[in-house]
Order: structure tokens, then C-alpha cells, then sequence
């Protein structure tokens, strides 16, 4: 899927598409620059090769008259200030076919098993943007598609605007998961029901 963006830096095409394993380096960098869990590259890495139906990616395709600029990075989950550990990153300019985003989705067992969004990144230049809702859409899709009924993620308490966000698609709370972060800040536990499908979950693994 693809659609057009438009922002300060004129219009670009986002497409969405699912990951490949020379993307990985990439999301764990996503990754560790901002979803402050006590994930490893390693624990990443696996992740991916057991769930990487459930990985996409977010490219923007522009050329090389529009803005290549610094950024910074942000996730739909939270946003932190310039991490001199990830330097690496700011430095690159944003080419086309550059991934700018991703989202990490997975199986949990609860009374069923359900789709869940392990990590989800984007760069701080296309938020707001619509590249979050598209990579959440089309995991929705994915996990709709194998036979879930239901997606879960986690998100900080502290984080409104993420909650907000996740409000606005469709997630409902269902309870508050203590000491959840690295940094022991509690996550609050959300819920989103398939629309439109009726089949019992099933985990592909």
C-alpha cells in the first residue's frame, strides 16, 4: 500500500511494505533509539525470525531535491531528545527508499491467542503524518487475515498523546501492566477488536 504525504518538506510517497531481513539492522536501531524496554538486538533478531509476517516497514521515496535534513527520532509510543549513542542514524540523510519507520507485530496466548504490537517507530519528520496509522493499519490487516479476532499493545502511562492515538484506531484499556519499562514506568495494556472478523485466533509462527 502507498499513499501520498504531504508536509513542510513538500510531498513525498510513503509505501508500506513488509520487512526484509536486510531491514533488520535498520529497525533495531529504530528500535533501541526508542521503545525504552530491556530488549536486546538479539532479543529483536529473534522476534523477527519467528513473527516476520508481522514486520513492515514504512519507506518514503523522494528525491534528491527535497529536504535531507538532521532528525531526530520519534515513536508513536513515546519521544526522547537526541541520543548521542545513536549519532550513526541523525547523520544520514533521508534518500529515496530510506525506512523511516516500522512496526514489530507478534502472537500472544491469552484466553486466545492474539496479535499484538511488540515495537512500532517512526522518524520525527513524518509524524503526524499518517505513516503510524498506516503501518498499525497493515498490521491489523495481516493479523486479520491469519484469523485473529483481537490486537493488543502496551503504551506508557505517561505518554496522553500516544494514548490518544492509539484511542483514535480503535484501542480500548484493558488493564495497567506495573513496573512494565526499563526505567520501571507502568504501561497501560490496550485492545482492539477486528472489525469484520469471526474466526477463532490462531498463532502462525
Amino acid at each position: 500500500m502507498s499513499t501520498v504525504l504531504s508536509g513542510e518538506c513538500g510531498g513525498k510517497l510513503l509505501s508500506i511494505r513488509a520487512a526484509r531481513d536486510d531491514d533488520l539492522p535498520s529497525i533495531i536501531l529504530l528500535w533501541q533509539r526508542n521503545i525504552k524496554t530491556a530488549n536486546t538486538a538479539e532479543d529483536i533478531a529473534e522476534l523477527y525470525s519467528h513473527f516476520k509476517r508481522y514486520f513492515f516497514v514504512a519507506i518514503c521515496e523522494i528525491d534528491d531535491n527535497h529536504c535531507s535534513g538532521d532528525a531526530g527520532l520519534c515513536v508513536c509510543d513515546e519521544c526522547d531528545e537526541h541520543d548521542e549513542q545513536h549519532d550513526e542514524y541523525d547523520k544520514r540523510e533521508h534518500e529515496a527508499g530510506e525506512i523511516i519507520g516500522f512496526v514489530a507485530g507478534s502472537v500472544k496466548y491469552l484466553d486466545e491467542p492474539v496479535g499484538h504490537i511488540s515495537g512500532i517507530a517512526v522518524n520525527a519528520e513524518y509524524r503526524r503524518m499518517g505513516v503510524g496509522t498506516a503501518l498499525i493499519e497493515t498490521v491489523g490487516n495481516a493479523f486479520k487475515n491469519d484469523g485473529f479476532r483481537r490486537m493488543t499493545l502496551e503504551v506508557r502511562v505517561s505518554n496522553i498523546a500516544a494514548r490518544i492515538f492509539y484511542a483514535k484506531l480503535g484501542f480500548k484499556r484493558l488493564y495497567v501492566e506495573k513496573r512494565y519499562y526499563a526505567d520501571g514506568e507502568d504501561a497501560i495494556v490496550c485492545e482492539k477488536i477486528l472489525a469484520g472478523n469471526n474466526a477463532k485466533g490462531r498463532a502462525i509462527v
